[in-house]
């Protein structure tokens, strides 16, 4: 019969389980696949182009026709004080934005083409109500880097940790020192816009990539939630042991007790009993008295109790009668007999229960022949009136516990046997 594995045996595969677990998620944490965001192949995504014409300037910015990624053409005229051109890619509307907080940074590849040096700002718009308003749009705030020539024409990968608010943008809308840090929490809209330095001319600008990659959660976060599950791993295992520890010295208490009332209770009727007959004149079994007389003679030798119950005995006796219950009794122990080698005694422990001492067995041994009697009985086609006998069979095996100890294990397997539907061996837990 399969065997319950034991607490430390759990425990140890519980405590290999989950460090498997947490070196395998460390490993897919820093070297597995990353998260990643690409602007340019969302959908809904709305691009524009955006000039100083708003502002009473002259500068003209249109998007450029033909390819797949977006690009405007510049015309930049000095007539506003700060002339500019914009690339506009919106997102979402502002209240809702996207977090791009838990991303590392952006890859970005800006391509451009011009009659002087050129420079182009990278804008993340975030929209956060404690700053912004709904009317003015340039209150949502600017975090941004700066693209300078060499910067153009390759991949740049840019950490998210290097933007910042624009100067201008704090001191405009006047922001309390906690508020002037970036902030990526409700990203709406990206811009890319020409510096302010930028000459009057002819410009070009292409976006040939925009995506954010990172790992899929913070690193702080994913250390803490690790170290936190070893630490409820670890707060369990304690209580647990500490209950059962608990529960441990109260089962002692109860078997030294019961060994004690036993062993007191055997000694009486050993006194009382001392003449009778070894055997049990019905059977041909050993009898109680020869039972404890043949485990008194054993001393050390190892072996195995199987208590053995005929289920529903009483209900054989009450509607058939005691005659026929003795019959059944005697055609038990002979089928049981003729199963058993010579290093098994068979003891009538009182009633209907008999105990099976198999001398030099082991528990696996005594368990495979505890199964091969039940299935003798239950596939026994002699019983008196053609009845169905079966019987429930408990398995311990002598460790270093006492004799006593090893049948009262024995006695406790025949018990969950008859809880557990009868016609069937329990094995005693170690």
């Amino acid at each position: 019969m399969p065997m319950i594995p034991s607490y430390s045996r759990m425990t140890t595969l519980l405590f290999w389980c989950l460090l498997a677990a947490s070196l395998l998620a460390m490993v897919l944490f820093e070297f597995g696949p990353e998260r990643r965001l690409d602007i340019l192949s969302q959908a809904g995504l709305s691009v524009r182009a955006q000039d100083d014409r708003a502002h009473k300037g002259s500068s003209v910015a249109t998007l450029s026709q033909g390819g797949d990624r977006p690009a405007i053409q510049c015309t930049l005229r000095s007539q506003y004080a700060y002339p500019f051109c914009e690339l506009v890619l919106t997102l979402t509307d502002p209240e809702q934005g996207l977090d791009l907080s838990g991303f590392t940074g952006v890859r970005v590849r800006l391509d451009v083409e011009g009659q002087g040096v050129q420079a182009w700002r990278l804008y993340l718009r975030n929209y956060d109500p404690v700053y912004s308003t709904r009317e003015d749009e340039s209150s949502h705030k600017f975090n941004e880097v700066l693209f300078t020539a060499r910067d153009f024409g390759r991949e740049q990968d840019v950490p998210l940790n290097v933007f910042a608010p624009s100067s201008w943008w704090v001191q405009q809308y006047d922001i309390p020192l906690v508020q002037q840090g970036p902030d990526l929490h409700h990203v709406y809209a990206i811009e890319i816009a020409s510096d302010d330095k930028m000459l009057p001319g002819e410009y070009r600008l292409r976006l040939e990539r925009l995506e954010f990659y990172g790992r899929w959660c913070k690193p702080g976060d994913f250390y803490r939630y690790l170290l936190l599950g070893w630490l409820v791993y670890g707060v369990l295992l304690f209580l647990v042991q500490n209950l059962m520890f608990g529960d441990r010295l109260r089962k002692a208490r109860e078997a030294r007790l019961a060994a004690e009332a036993l062993s007191a209770s055997l000694f009486e009727q050993n006194r009382r009993t001392e003449e009778e007959a070894r055997y049990d004149p019905l059977t041909g079994a050993l009898n109680r008295l020869g039972g404890e007389k043949l485990l008194g003679e054993l001393g050390e030798m190892p072996l195995s109790f199987i208590y053995i119950d005929i289920d529903h005995f009483k209900g054989v006796n009450d509607g058939h009668g005691h005659p026929v219950g003795d019959e059944v009794l005697k055609h038990m122990v002979s089928e049981l007999l003729r199963h058993c080698d010579s290093l098994c005694r068979l003891v009538r422990w009182g009633g209907e229960e008999f105990v099976l001492v198999c001398l030099h067995y082991d528990e696996g041994r005594a368990a495979a022949l505890a199964e091969r009697l039940r299935g003798a009985l239950e596939g026994y086609r002699h019983w008196p009136l053609g009845l169905g006998i079966t019987a429930s069979f408990g398995v311990a095996e002598r460790r270093k516990d006492s004799l006593e100890q090893a049948l009262k294990r024995a006695d406790e397997a025949l018990y969950q046997a008859k809880q557990n539907g009868r016609n069937r061996v329990e094995v005693a837990p170690d």
